[in-house]
């Protein structure tokens, strides 16, 4: 029976079948092609010759060239071969990466118009605290020291009764006047602690004590130019990049929504 069974020609025919099969699987003839092709062309080499000149200020050399040719072949070789092993999948390091890479090409500025003058004054009247000019200050500041509250009044009062300030002046590797100072160019000499108590001293007199990261100080107001609103000459790139980051922030979450539509997301514990 056996005998006859082998003899049959559909036996024949799939047994012949199975060591083609068996073949080609052996020697990878059944593989896509397209997926075991790498072409490094001209713009691949410029973009490797460009690297190396940004990071050496020079030209490779050919043999150079050719080490970094040989180079990103190898990563592609492995690159592909960690495809096909499944090594991309939940790897958080690599998960989070092309988080990272989706989001930039989804924020990608190219897609967005250069503003108008006419946009860019629009947001600047829906936020204008954020684009006022700030109060100038001409003052004097005497360094008291590390004394406490009472000891520093009683001692500005004394300045405002005709004592000379350096009865008192400590000393302090900070200017002992400013003119036409900006709220940021004193908190840059003093702190910003300093800096934002000036806006309640009164000019003319010596006042505080002012606090700083350093100690006490008297402080005297000669000038005073109040902040005010600013023209869009003014802050122009300021207006324009705070206007194209909301944008560019706006443009992705429209993308993450689009994209969620696609998916039917469940999560343990939410309705």
């Amino acid at each position: 029976m056996l005998r006859k069974f082998l003899k049959e020609p559909l036996v024949h025919f799939l047994g012949g079948a199975l060591l083609v099969f068996a073949f080609f699987w052996a020697t990878g003839s059944n593989r896509d092609p397209a997926e075991y092709t790498i072409s490094i062309d001209e713009t691949d080499i410029e973009r490797l010759k460009a690297g190396w000149v940004q990071n050496f200020r020079r030209a490779p050399t050919q043999a150079e060239l050719d080490a970094l040719i040989d180079q990103e072949i190898a990563e592609e070789i492995y690159y592909r071969e960690a495809l096909r092993l499944g090594l991309d999948k939940n790897d958080p390091v690599i998960r989070r990466r092309l988080f990272t890479k989706m989001r930039f090409v989804d924020g990608e500025d190219s897609a967005i118009p250069e503003p108008t003058d006419a946009l860019l004054q629009q947001w600047m009247d829906e936020n204008p605290g954020k684009y006022a000019l700030p109060s100038l200050y001409d003052f004097e500041q005497i360094y008291l020291g590390q004394i406490s509250v009472a000891d520093a009044r009683d001692r500005i009062d004394q300045l405002n009764d005709g004592t000379p300030p350096s009865a008192f002046a400590q000393p302090l590797s900070r200017p002992g006047a400013l003119a036409r100072a900006s709220s940021a160019e004193i908190g840059r000499q003093f702190g910003d602690r300093f800096a934002e108590q000036l806006e309640k001293l009164e000019p003319g007199v010596w006042s505080g004590p002012v606090i700083s990261g350093f100690g006490a100080h008297a402080v005297r107001i000669s000038a005073k130019v109040p902040g005010q609103k600013a023209d869009l000459a003014d802050v122009r790139q300021q207006v324009v990049n705070d206007w194209r980051a909301t944008r560019l922030a706006k443009q992705k979450e429209e993308a993450l929504a689009a994209y969620r539509t696609q998916y039917e997301v469940t999560v343990a514990g939410r309705p």
